[in-house]
């Protein structure tokens, strides 16, 4: 199976509001927002587990992306949840769409079984680089240059689902020889680093690392209840918890209005622009966008593309 790298057009060349308008400030204002939680851990820390616990706690109808081939399946007997095909060939454009497909669908909360698989994995942001280093005349400098944009598109694509997501992240690993009590040397997997882009945790609201005691500690949160907490077995009380914090604020409405109206095929150059403005307002450029064609993308970069063609034709 192959995948055909598409860049999203440069935003620049879309319509664009007046720097008046796009670069008002106004009174800030709490909001409330869906979860983002990247979870990590070594084999058998129990991260699925977790992220299932917290994802049926939290929202009501659930999705999983699953790219452990069906392994998440074991857990049905425990937690309700729809799940996709198993994923073998995990490019950026495959999450994107299955996002917009999740969003079409109404899903409240997303997993992503592991995150690590849209990296590392069969059709990943490595592979991808790896392609695209081999097309070009500057080794992997000219590879990233290529591929980095499809990956921002996934990024966007994540932050911007309109509904929790929860995604769980593999560890690298590294074996420790320790004495038990008898003085016996054994070997003991642990986790150094969570596999994905470096700086990754930056990006997600509530980041969490599990051991093999299937204990959580958060080492990243909003609040301070939330921060440095340690958590023995996460499950539903953790979660209200979070649903807590994610509450507070005023009520925010997802963008599939904006995304219907995006959709229309009369838009003119001008209406773009103006839409734009407006999804930018709500900050709703991310929102996973589903095409007729079955194909996803984001809201923002299909405004874009669509002005970019009518610059053309015009």
């Amino acid at each position: 199976m192959t995948d055909t790298i598409t860049h999203p057009q440069p935003e620049a060349s879309a319509p664009q509001p007046s720097p008046t308008d796009r670069f008002r400030f106004t009174a800030a204002v709490r909001q409330q927002r869906p979860a983002r939680i990247l979870l990590d851990g070594p084999p058998g820390a129990g991260t699925t587990y977790t992220s299932l616990a917290l994802a049926t706690s939290i929202g009501n109808r659930v999705a999983v992306i699953d790219a452990q081939r069906g392994r998440v399946n074991t857990y049905a007997d425990k937690f309700t949840f729809d799940t996709c095909p198993p994923l073998s060939y995990c490019s950026p454009d495959t999450l994107v769409t299955l996002l917009a497909h999740c969003a079409a669908q109404g899903y409240d909360t997303v997993v992503i079984s592991p995150l690590s698989a849209f990296w590392s994995g069969p059709g990943g942001v490595l592979e991808q680089v790896d392609r695209a280093a081999k097309r070009g005349s500057s080794g992997s400098w000219s590879g990233w240059r290529e591929v980095r944009p499809v990956e921002r598109h996934m990024l966007d694509a994540l932050l911007g689902y309109p509904g929790h997501v929860i995604a769980t992240v593999r560890d690298k690993l590294e074996y420790v020889a320790e004495p038990d009590e008898n003085g016996r040397v054994t070997r003991r997997i642990i986790g150094l680093a969570p596999v994905g882009r470096d700086g990754m945790e930056y990006d997600w609201d509530i980041v969490a690392t599990m051991d093999h005691s299937h204990t959580l500690v958060v080492v990243k949160a909003p609040t301070d209840d939330l921060s440095g907490r340690v958590e023995p077995n996460p499950g539903a009380r953790f979660a209200t918890d979070i649903k807590t914090w994610l509450d507070e604020g005023e009520p925010v409405q997802p963008p599939y209005d904006l995304a219907d109206e995006a959709l229309q095929p009369s838009l003119t150059f001008e209406e773009l622009g103006d839409l734009m403005h407006r999804v930018r307002l709500r900050q709703a450029e991310g929102h996973p966008l589903l095409l007729p064609s079955g194909k996803g993308t984001t809201l923002g970069a299909y405004i874009t593309q669509r002005g970019n063609e009518l610059r053309r034709e015009g």
